[in-house]
């Protein structure tokens, strides 16, 4: 039985604090650490150019961008390497397209595949653009972790300029500079900015040391990609992030990228009301399939793209890798469910893997099976690899890096993350005793509770347009602005399993008005939860949201629990 936490009502001088606005915006905007009239206004609406942090206080980006402005002005060959993901790419699109605009030609991308050659800066990558001729490398979204590779860059006689935003642990590279606003030097306020959001400060103090007879503002135009970016990457969607992403949201309402008008029709994404949930499910899992099945560079020439034609033949490769990927998964998930079932135990942890599954696709599947089983999820695979890596995900409190720190060197030879994410590479001999072994971590632990951060409780016939209306002032929602949580009541009138394969799950309310509103839970059916009987009282866990269907729009729960 899942356990229900509602957050306090405002007392009377809190309420006051908050008196512009309702009781509904107030209690929520409270809650999430804005307590006055004067913070509710900068987080509601924030404003450009008040809120937007001078590039110059990166530690290290003057040497970086007068590095950059002396190749430009040489004619010198430069590199740009992302990172493959949702967050590289869209950043080496930035830099691309400053590039283009200011009519330099003489630079190329690289984007190194995600099986073969792995995170960050490699040896063989940098050799290879040694030969094509460069003599900078500019990164995006990786390079602070890569001390020996840095070195062999310099050993070839090119200089690298490092951008990344991924934390600092030991050494820090010898490059040309090194761009990351968690070096504990840098006094840059914003210490969670995503790659790309590094890379389009970076742009945009070039733009301004180069005095380019560029438009003042141009630069606004490359926040689509910093909000595709900053929403994919999971950082806390609070302070300049959520400038970033607010704004990166209404350029995304208006671009002219063919590749994404592409996508916004391919996927039947309404491109005026577009919003973090279209990037989240609809835009990020197209680029990262790029790299999880195939060559990242085919997401890197859909957002280049500069006709509907040529668009239209990458955005269709990248449906169609995407299906492919959606398929792979759910044969992996099916392979779980199915060891699950068989073995003798019922262990606190799933543990698995097989030889043949690739590592790149694990962290989808960990996540359906943590989400669907209530259990930490830890799943290896080798694909094309040589090493056994894996992907785990948690579950409720558990943190699976603690679970990961409590086996360490004995079972992995590298391993990573936080508490509802990581990843590992594990010792061949010791995949027979992984689930055992975490779940022995465990059994002191005593019952694990499924529990609910709530906002409110609210009842079905309060679920009203205006109420949308008023949650979606807080939107963009994502880490640290976490979208609302309501416990709903109303009484059932239907249930079903529906879609094409009857995957997905919907529990109907009749308001007392007469009209029904529907809670949907996707990738899972009526054996996720309890027996639901038409006509009962019931109450679930949901977000409320509109859904745009058919030309109109309609209010719908998402489904999180049943209670």
């Amino acid at each position: 039985m899942s356990k229900i936490i509602l957050k306090d009502q405002l007392l009377s001088d809190e309420r006051n604090l908050l008196s512009a606005y309702g009781d509904l915006e107030a209690h929520l905007l409270f809650h999430r650490g804005v307590t006055t009239n004067e913070l509710a206004d900068s987080f509601l609406n924030p404003k450009y150019d008040l809120h937007f942090h001078p590039p110059s206080l990166f530690v290290g980006i003057q040497k970086g961008v007068t590095r950059v402005l002396e190749a430009m002005q040489k004619d010198e060959m430069i590199c740009i390497y992302s990172d493959y993901d949702a967050d590289g790419i869209p950043g080496a699109v930035i830099l691309s397209d400053f590039f283009e605009k200011i009519g330099y030609s003489n630079f190329f991308v690289y984007i190194p595949h995600r099986n073969r050659e792995g995170f960050g800066l490699n040896t063989m990558a940098l050799d290879t653009i040694k030969d094509k001729g460069a003599s900078l490398v500019i990164t995006i979204d990786c390079g602070c972790a890569n001390v020996s590779e840095v070195e062999y860059a310099n050993s070839l006689g090119m200089d690298v300029i490092i951008t990344d935003h991924h934390e600092v642990h030991g050494e820090i590279p010898n490059a040309y500079a090194v761009i990351n606003p968690k070096q504990s030097d840098c006094d840059y306020p914003e210490k969670m900015l995503c790659g790309s959001g590094v890379i389009f400060k970076f742009v945009s103090h070039i733009l301004k040391e180069g005095k380019y007879d560029v438009i003042e503002g141009w630069e606004k135009w490359l926040l689509d990609m910093v909000g595709i970016a900053t929403i994919s990457d999971m950082v806390p969607l609070v302070g300049e992030n959520r400038l970033l992403a607010y704004y990166g949201l209404e350029v995304l309402k208006k671009t002219r990228r063919p590749g994404l008008l592409k996508i916004f029709n391919l996927q039947k994404i309404n491109q005026r009301s577009l919003s973090e949930d279209d990037v989240s499910f609809l835009i990020t899992p197209k680029i990262n399939a790029a790299s999880r099945m195939g060559e990242p560079i085919l997401a890197f020439n859909l957002l280049k793209s500069k006709t509907e034609e040529e668009a239209d033949v990458f955005a269709r490769e990248l449906m169609k890798i995407n299906d492919k990927r959606k398929v792979e998964v759910a044969h992996i998930v099916k392979e779980i469910k199915k060891h699950i079932k068989e073995r003798s135990q019922d262990y606190l942890v799933v543990a698995y893997g097989n030889p043949n599954w690739q590592p790149s696709l694990l962290g989808l599947a960990a996540s359906k099976i943590a989400e669907e089983h209530l259990k930490p999820v830890f799943l290896w695979g080798r694909g094309d690899g040589t090493e056994l890596k894996g992907s785990c995900r948690g579950y409720a409190d558990i943190s699976v890096f603690n679970l990961l720190n409590n086996l360490g060197e004995e079972f992995f030879t590298q391993y990573g993350g936080h508490q509802g994410a990581g990843g590992f590479v594990i010792r061949p001999e010791m995949v027979a005793l992984l689930e055992e072994r975490l779940s022995s971590h465990l059994v002191d632990a005593g019952e694990i509770t499924k529990s609910h951060m709530c906002d409110m409780g609210i009842s079905v016939d309060e679920i009203t347009m205006s109420l949308i209306n008023s949650v979606q002032k807080l939107a963009p929602y994502g880490m640290a602005n976490p979208k609302p949580l309501f416990v709903i009541e109303g009484v059932v009138h239907d249930v079903r399993n529906f879609g094409s394969a009857k995957n997905h799950f919907e529990v109907s309310f009749r308001k007392t008005n007469g009209d029904v509103i529907r809670a949907i839970a996707f990738y899972r059916t009526d054996e996720s939860f309890r027996r639901i009987e038409p006509g009962e009282t019931l109450k679930v866990v949901g977000h409320v949201e509109k859904n745009f269907f058919a030309g109109r729009h309609t209010l719908q729960i998402k489904l999180v629990d049943v209670l």
